[in-house]
């Protein structure tokens, strides 16, 4: 079984600083046992704390960027007092979820999605 992995800002923010875990995953999807999924509005996120994140996470080859489309924006609506970069990363995983697909979104910062429904995984906790 494959994982399918949405890196939220935080997350694209440690894979561009070479962090170990991350690492590991990109080699996995260039493998083809799982898959990265970017979020627009995370990569945006990640360029705009991290100067070259985001720009270096819309350009890695075994990862799949994902715009963010009208269906997003309806999702992430009901959650008035969430971020846009997590809005952008949580309403993939209710899509996902949607189509019975199963999706980990990663992230250094779980707590911003409490009011989402998704429990993002941190990898360093």
């Amino acid at each position: 079984m494959n994982l399918t992995a949405v890196l939220d800002h935080s997350a694209l923010t440690a894979l561009y600083q070479a962090d170990p875990f991350f690492t590991g995953l990109y080699i996995e999807a260039s493998r083809g046992t799982g898959r990265i999924l970017v979020p627009s509005l995370a990569a945006l996120a990640a360029e705009r704390q991290v100067a070259g994140a985001g720009k270096h996470a819309t350009r890695l080859r075994f990862s799949e960027s994902v715009a963010f489309t009208a269906g997003h924006a309806v999702e992430a609506m009901a959650w008035s007092d969430v971020e846009w970069p997590v809005a952008h990363a949580a309403a993939i995983a209710w899509e996902a979820a949607r189509e019975g697909e199963s999706v980990t979104v990663l992230s250094l910062v779980p707590d911003l999605y409490t009011t989402t429904g998704i429990e993002p995984l941190d990898p360093t906790a």
